[in-house]
């Protein structure tokens, strides 16, 4: 049986907000919500498709290119759904590198956060939100 700090004490500890690497793009504010089931989210908009690649702007008016990797149907409220594609980027949040990590594509810009980290990935991370903990820098992107 272990206490509780013994339970805890090796987990990933994350804000509800918090700073983290998008390789090609930087540091972008994420918001951490374990309430989300679906994919990671990263603000994209002018999707435009050619085969099995996707272009979009996103922060700090960059233009991505990426390999899709399928789409997913995402309920975004009142009963609508919309189709994003979904792609893989390298990130490092909390001091921690990823690689290939599901994001899909959405128009976030009516969101105070640009990138949405989901319970699916902080499942694997194993994590631990601490509504108390703020992010290590207060930097945040425009979209």
């Amino acid at each position: 049986m272990y206490t509780f700090k013994e339970y805890y004490q090796n987990k990933p500890v994350l804000g509800v907000r918090e700073i983290i690497d998008i390789d090609g793009i930087g540091n972008v504010s994420a918001k951490i919500d374990s309430g989300n089931e679906a994919y990671n989210v990263l603000h994209g908009t002018d999707v435009v498709q050619d085969g099995n690649s996707i272009s979009f702007t996103t922060v700090n008016n960059k233009r991505i290119t990426k390999q899709r990797n399928g789409d997913i149907k995402i309920h975004i409220g009142s009963g609508m759904k919309e189709d994003r594609p979904i792609v893989s980027l390298d990130i490092t949040i909390n001091g921690k590198h990823y690689s290939n990590i599901p994001f899909s594509i959405g128009d976030r810009s009516e969101n105070e956060d640009p990138v949405l980290i989901g319970e699916p990935f902080l499942r694997d991370l194993n994590a631990i939100i601490d509504v108390s903990k703020s992010s290590k820098s207060s930097e945040s992107n425009a979209l």
